[in-house]
């Protein structure tokens, strides 16, 4: 009896165990799909579209072992940490402070990778290499004097750290040394695997010395900030290249150092093909988070701006140079002389718009086609420290600018790129910082831009705003309040005083450019520097709370004029344009400006492509004539020139029934539009620009009868939501 009792208990022991078991096992499993559901709502998309451009295709054998970087959107599951254990995958790097990590898997496992909700983005680990009299003729030499003169001491960028991500820092040489003795590199760590942080290549010292150069080796060689206090962060080895992997642990470094050595500005004098669109791009990713945080990311735009036979290329601007957050920087030919009346665009540097794209569901690409370079700076046969016994100048000894028996720490070099232009911005970056500590990235952005000197014969996607103006930089800077309460309301008055908007140094008088270059237009007004505004926070883009239609301006869900809100009956209509807060947009006409659409003719009132956006000097009269960016050969931009299908452009009207067609590549003077662009019955259905009768569908800006759908900003009769 009591053997068959105790034998009743252990039955009912095991079955309660057992059952709590389930429960328990039905409860993690509950939680887990719970958490798979959840990250899924926030995923929207299908697993195809996590792999990156790079990883698709049949150019990878299943068994290849490749290795990828993971983006993640949320914390890893036990699910994916038991895929992550097997046999073949090595996880090699984690980059907390930017959710990713790096890891080497077979191709044929992509896919099982890319189905775990939390997996947001995998990228291919691409290569990464670089892009290969200043202080005078750029302005820095007199921005400085007004500092001294106006009683704010010397401007040289002390107490602010500057991140150079390159291929390293001769910290021997002579342009590094600081009064009293030793290096202003404060720290230097190297991720290509090669345990050095010197520089065999020799791009990093030069590129370094072009930001913050002392005048140890001579004053005619000073960098822009000879005082900033330098990072060498190693992420390019002995030949030059990197990997994203290499570059994203830089950038993580930087993000964990940051208070540590007060690091506001970043350079990035290097790049790799822009492929996939910056909205999944993982070193953009990386970039736009940065800049959230408060620093000041400056890259280079590239050097693909002709072709092997020297013909203008558009749409060559290389990752991450196609973030919009970024800085990017192009190259202006100062043909050595310190008069900027002169000064051009560089034949080598890339221009715009970008052309990294995604897909949809239907296998459509959908290029980004954003505005870039946003700023251009000398970049033509510069001269500057040169590392010893380095790759660049033994392999090419006509780089050696040095005068012969130099010693090894004064020795000078010679490079041009955009590489070597973008760290005279970083530079200025951080004379703006010390003279004014509480500027954001968006402020320094928009000042640097809107300082600018526009160059004549040149578009905007050639200069974006212009080129480099350091004087006029650092008095906007000095001339900009430091006591902005926190919040900031937007459209308080920005400036302690008033400032003059043109520049006067060395030979040259030039007006500022006025401008500040936004993702698809151009921004005016003395409002941009007069009222505080919205994007100028940090964490925005600098068009982020700021939508535009013909200068009318909803920030933040307001509209606002003269920093005070627009009521019901205030008039904005002035001057044939909308204008709000000072500030005027489509003063000229953009792409589809002032656009009617109907079943028999698109019509223009003014440009198809205008003077805002390609400010060049020639003219379309001739095909001999014709210098802009698409070329005629009846294809766009002609004056009563013939195009197929029996359609003309005449008077800026396009009329026709089939307009335009072409399935694959349209290519004219060495520029590809591809996308199967359909264009008929006076319909244009090509990256979602113009769509049906009276609507505009594209990016958002238009849509439907008079209502405007952008960034969710109007939206129906009358009735606005902001941000």
């Amino acid at each position: 009896m009591f053997t068959g009792r105790k034998h009743l208990v252990r039955l009912v022991s095991t079955f309660l165990l057992t059952a709590l078991l389930l429960i328990y096992t039905n409860h993690f499993n509950s939680v887990e799909a719970a958490h798979a559901e959840h990250l899924d709502e926030h995923a929207g998309v299908q697993q195809d579209d996590k792999l990156s451009t790079h990883l698709k295709g049949n150019n990878h054998q299943p068994d290849e072992t490749l290795t990828v970087i993971v983006t993640l959107r949320g914390s890893s599951s036990s699910r994916l940490n038991v895929f992550l254990a097997q046999n073949g995958i090595h996880k090699r790097r984690e980059m907390k402070n930017l959710s990713t990590f790096s890891l080497s898997l077979p191709w044929r496992m992509l896919t099982e990778l890319a189905s775990y909700p939390e997996v947001s983005h995998i990228s291919s680990n691409e290569v990464v290499y670089t892009l290969g009299h200043i202080t005078r003729t750029t302005g820095a030499e007199a921005g400085q004097v007004a500092a001294v003169t106006a009683g704010r001491g010397l401007i040289d960028g002390s107490g602010v750290g500057l991140a150079v991500l390159d291929s390293g820092i001769d910290v021997n040489h002579a342009q590094f040394s600081q009064a009293g003795g030793g290096s202003r590199v404060v720290a230097a760590v190297d991720f290509t695997g090669e345990n050095r942080t010197d520089d065999p290549y020799g791009h990093g010292t030069f590129v370094a010395a072009a930001a913050a150069g002392g005048s140890g080796a001579g004053t005619a060689y000073t960098g822009i900030a000879p005082g900033v206090s330098l990072l060498n962060i190693r992420v390019l080895n002995s030949q030059g290249q990197g990997t994203v992997e290499s570059v994203l642990a830089g950038l993580d470094w930087v993000a964990a150092h940051a208070r540590q050595y007060n690091i506001r500005i970043i350079n990035l004098s290097l790049g790799t093909p822009a492929v996939e669109s910056y909205k999944y791009d993982v070193l953009c990713r990386a970039v736009h988070g940065l800049v959230n945080s408060g620093f000041v990311a400056f890259v280079a735009a590239g050097n693909g701006g002709k072709d092997d036979a020297g013909r203008k290329i558009y749409g060559a601007i290389y990752s991450p140079g196609d973030e919009p957050s970024a800085f990017t920087i192009g190259a202006s030919n100062s043909f050595q002389t310190d008069e900027r009346g002169d000064d051009g665009i560089a034949t080598y540097s890339s221009r715009g718009p970008t052309r990294g794209y995604w897909t949809d569901e239907d296998g459509v690409a959908h290029h980004d086609n954003l505005l870039k370079p946003d700023l251009v700076a000398p970049g033509n046969k510069l001269v500057f420290a040169q590392a010893s016994n380095n790759l660049l100048v033994t392999t090419h000894p006509e780089l050696d600018a040095s005068v012969p028996g130099t010693g090894p720490s004064m020795k000078m070099m010679q490079l041009s790129g955009t590489s070597v232009a973008t760290p005279l911005a970083a530079g200025t970056a951080a004379l703006m910082l010390q003279l004014n500590p509480k500027l954001t990235p968006n402020m320094i952005k928009a000042f640097m831009e809107y300082s600018a000197q526009k160059l004549n014969g040149y578009g905007v996607l050639e200069q974006g705003a212009g080129e480099l103006n350091i004087e006029g930089a650092m008095r906007l800077a000095a001339s900009t309040r430091q006591d902005l309460a926190s919040p900031i309301q937007i459209g308080q008055p920005l400036l302690t005083g008033a400032v003059t908007a043109s520049s006067s140094f060395a030979g040259s008088t030039f007006n500022w450019s006025g401008e500040i270059v936004r993702k698809f237009n151009v921004m005016s007004g003395v409002g941009l520097i007069t009222r505080f505004q919205g994007p100028y926070c940090s964490g925005a883009l600098l068009g982020d709370g700021v939508v535009l239609t013909d200068g009318l301006i909803i920030s933040n869900g307001f509209l606002l004029a003269g920093g005070k809100r627009i009521v019901d009956g205030d008039v904005l209509w002035s001057n044939n344009h909308f204008q709000a807060d000072g500030l005027t947009i489509s003063d000229d006409p953009l792409i589809s400006d002032a656009v009617d659409v109907s079943q028999q003719a698109v019509t223009f009132e003014g440009s198809i492509v205008s003077d805002t956006l390609m400010r060049g000097s020639g003219s379309v009269t001739s095909s001999e004539s014709y210098d802009g960016i698409l070329r005629p050969g009846s294809v766009l931009l002609s004056t009563g020139e013939t195009l197929s299908n029996g359609s003309s452009v005449s008077h800026h009207q396009l009329m026709g029934d089939g307009i335009l067609m072409g399935i694959g590549d349209l290519n004219a003077n060495g520029i590809a539009v591809s996308d199967s662009v359909v264009v008929s019955d006076g319909i244009i259905f090509g990256d979602g620009i113009i769509f049906g009768d009276g609507i505009i569908f594209g990016d958002g800006i238009i849509f439907g009868d008079g209502i405007i759908f952008g960034d969710g900003i109007i939206f129906g009769d009358g009735i606005i939501f902001g941000d």
